[in-house]
């Protein structure tokens, strides 16, 4: 297995754990038209729920705990953990084969784990100002969203229920609870399994789509 394309599983392997902090969702068409009263008693949950900088407070919340716990559960698996199942192993490398990522990683690229958490960092640091910037629509689009599910009542009553103590305990952690440390140990243990998982899926989609006629190169491509 080449360096790069195991460099790329690991990266998705953490993807998992980085679930708990919801991107926007691509544009599809919607019923758009909203009840005024509906809509004007849902941004007041929404500022209760989603005040401005929660997406900056997930991401900060998240990164270190999450790449901690990630790597932790991944670079301890094998490398032959990963292989589908009846793979032949004639040509593989057996020291490779039988290494783990941690192993195999300091083999080819010693820094590798300081090199990704590096690459996060920076991903990050240059994420949350586009995230910042996006975040009054994700809030417009949100008090539109409890608009058309809750009714004027309902949402007076969890408006209310914001109010209180307790409401205001819970609605100021609401969006956060996700980011929680145990969560994100959590979130990190899925990535082993799916590193496992990707091989089997993999092929599974390549028996899917073998009907179709392969994509055509880039252009100036030679095959």
């Amino acid at each position: 297995m080449k360096m790069p394309i195991l460099a790329a599983m690991l990266l998705a392997g953490a993807a998992p754990a980085f679930a708990q902090a919801p991107a926007p969702a691509p544009t599809v068409s919607v019923e758009t038209s909203v009840d005024p009263q509906r809509l004007a008693a849902a941004k007041i949950t929404v500022d209760r729920v989603w005040p401005l900088g929660t997406y900056e407070r997930m991401m900060r919340g998240t990164f270190d705990q999450v790449m901690d716990a990630t790597f932790a559960s991944m670079m301890d698996l094998k490398m032959e953990d990963m292989l589908p199942a009846g793979t032949d192993l004639g040509k593989a490398d057996p020291e490779l084969l039988h290494a783990t990522m941690r192993e195999a990683m300091a083999k080819y690229d010693p820094h590798f784990q300081e090199r990704t958490r590096i690459t996060y960092k920076v991903m990050m640091d240059e994420m949350i100002p586009i995230m910042n910037r996006m975040e009054p629509d994700v809030r417009e689009t949100l008090a539109r969203v409890y608009a058309r599910r809750f009714t004027v009542e309902q949402l007076g009553d969890l408006n209310r229920f914001f109010d209180s103590p307790t409401g205001r305990a819970y609605a100021s952690e609401a969006m956060l609870i996700m980011t929680d440390p145990e969560m994100a140990r959590t979130m990190a243990g899925m990535a082993p399994e799916l590193m496992k998982s990707m091989p089997s899926i993999m092929k599974k989609v390549q028996t899917a789509t073998a009907h179709l006629p392969l994509p055509k190169p880039p252009k100036g491509k030679r095959g």
